[in-house]
């Protein structure tokens, strides 16, 4: 049982004593008199606010499908499968804001500790503090039965694939078809980890034993799984049902899930094989490049995406002399909008980093050791570690010969389906339809994959569920300041949209794209304020032709007496 609490607008008075009982509770003394002088503040969880029908409280939802698990890259936010609690293990927790991100209801940032908060229902204690302190009781608590739907499907289910896509597949699978038998190819050695928070442990943020963002062999403990580790898929022959591995094992299915996600993307340029030149893919490069980023150092990144600006910043903090060389006019060009974008980069540039935009690396020089970069200006760079994060390109050589119909990536429907029954794909190597935009591409995301892996987990065994596509959202924090982009934020791209400023000054830069009445884009730089509002709109795409405030049409959508 999942314990909610459930609100009733009409008793509320808006005094409040919720929020403060809240802070109280979740201070260190848990003691009004104490509490009121700490530092940092108390962080409330829940919050009283307009609603769409007079006065709401928002709160944990314990969401049947919690996007905020879905988001959480450290498994700082998982869910509990005894009974499908929601809970939060905040030593995890990175400050990455994916789940603000996508939550408008019980997440808050708390920039003191950086990283987030939720309400936890008070778990520990008999009646939550909010609920003892509301003097009309408009806020109850209430355990709900968390319902899963089972069917009898008992085949073999085999996974490619061990990150996010793949594993939650696997909780999926098991989840709805208890009888099933699963099987997990993984070319991992070792335990499942997160690819996202490499960049975090050579900046030194976390530590390496955090990486895991499962228990130590989740997937044959708690799932039940076979897990094929050190291999990689080479071969597939549908008419056989047959996956051939690395190893020449070949091992038959009844449903196939393809979630062997991606690889950084190489440059083809003279050079890119000598000693030095890295990505940053798996614990073997960060091993690598933590050995070489010696400070005092000459360091290139090559590529102005989210994964090169994080290196970048890493880098920084370990005082190594960085620039960084970026093909397009701006630094995050796939995820902001020009200005927001120059912003970045005079952050970057104010904290040491040398910023070379319109300009791409042509040549890597030296004999086995990387020297020197040259540019297409002709400008030739010193450089003693060249690291590329130039995106990332779909594993998908294996799949070729076999009838599963491949663009980019593996072209699925919005239940994962491929164009082979009973092939699924999930995750970086899938391709699906922007809702936008209509146009199909990879959005290689961890909430859409773990998401992805899900819907594909769920339909294999018979239970379909669909996503929304190939959503496009980030959250990035660089050098302290906190940047969210939603959908599309360049409206030259979207021909119909419009622009709606909220904000622009000096620290602060805030706007709303919309197409046909829909919210279609939000960037929010310095204030990420109202994010999870504006993901859910976007996502949802609710209409605000009629004239309602953009947090007022996200609450109707929560599901009744919740």
């Amino acid at each position: 049982m999942a314990r909610a609490l459930v609100f009733d607008g009409e008793r509320c008075l808006a005094c409040r004593s919720c929020e403060l009982a809240c802070a109280v509770i979740h201070s260190r003394s848990r003691r009004l008199a104490e509490a009121i002088v700490e530092e940092p503040r108390p962080r409330r969880r829940v919050s009283v606010v307009r609603g769409v029908n007079g006065i709401d409280a928002l709160r944990c939802e314990q969401c049947d499908e919690p996007l905020c698990v879905f988001s959480c890259k450290s498994g700082a936010l998982h869910r509990v499968p005894a009974d499908g609690r929601v809970v939060l293990d905040e030593e995890r927790c990175v400050g990455c804001l994916m789940c603000l991100m996508v939550c408008p209801y019980g997440i808050r940032p708390d920039p003191a500790r950086d990283r987030v908060t939720r309400c936890d229902v008070c778990a520990g204690l008999d009646v939550p503090a909010c609920v003892s302190a509301c003097p009309t009781h408009a806020l109850q608590a209430r355990d709900e039965a968390v319902a899963r739907a089972h069917t009898a499907f008992d085949g073999h289910v085999v996974i490619v694939g061990s990150s996010a896509a793949g594993v939650a597949a696997c909780e999926a699978a098991r989840e709805h078809a208890p009888g099933c038998a699963i099987t997990v190819v993984t070319a991992d050695q070792g335990p499942e980890y997160s690819r996202p928070l490499l960049a975090y442990a050579l900046a030194g943020r976390v530590d390496t034993s955090l990486l895991r963002w499962r228990p130590e062999r989740y997937l044959e403990n708690e799932m039940g799984a076979t897990v094929v580790r050190g291999v990689r898929a080479v071969g597939l022959d549908t008419s056989r049902r047959a996956l051939t591995l690395s190893n020449g094992q070949e091992i038959g299915f009844d449903r196939l899930i393809i979630a062997a996600g991606a690889r950084s993307a190489r440059v083809s340029v003279p050079g890119a094989t000598l000693d030095g030149v890295f990505g940053l893919r798996d614990l073997e490069d960060l091993d690598a490049i933590d050995r070489a980023a010696v400070a005092g150092r000459r360091a290139i990144v090559v590529g102005g995406g989210n994964v090169g600006l994080q290196v970048c910043e890493a880098l920084v903090d370990r005082k190594l002399s960085v620039t960084l060389v970026v093909k397009s006019a701006y630094p995050l060009s796939q995820m902001v909008d020009e200005q927001t974008g120059r912003r970045v980069g005079d952050l970057f540039a104010r904290h040491g980093v040398t910023v070379r935009t319109g300009r791409d690396v042509v040549e890597m020089i030296g004999r086995q050791q990387v020297e020197q970069v040259r540019l297409d200006s002709g400008e030739v760079l010193p450089a003693d570690i060249v690291i590329v994060g130039k995106g990332v390109a779909p594993d998908l050589e294996w799949l070729k010969g076999s009838l599963v119909e491949v663009r980019r990536g593996v072209v699925v429907d919005a239940c994962a389906r491929t164009s082979v029954p009973g092939v699924f794909a999930a995750g970086d190597c899938a391709e699906s339809v922007d809702p936008v935009s209509g146009r199909s591409g990879i959005s290689a995301i961890w909430p859409v994959a773990y998401e992805m892996g899900r819907a594909a987990g769920s339909t294999a065994v018979g239970v379909e569920q669909s996503t929304p596509g190939a959503l496009r959202m980030n959250a990035s924090r660089f050098f302290g300041v906190s940047i969210i982009s939603i959908g599309e934020t360049v409206p030259e791209r979207l021909t119909g949209s419009s622009v709606h400023l909220l904000a622009n000054d000096e620290s602060t830069y805030r706007k709303l794209v919309y197409r046909d009445g829909r919210l279609v884009g939000a960037l929010l730089y310095g204030d990420v304020s109202g994010a999870g509002t504006y993901y859910r709109l976007y996502r949802e795409a609710v209409d605000v032709r009629d004239g309602a405030l953009e947090e007022l049409a996200v609450r109707a959508m929560r599901r009744p007496g919740r």
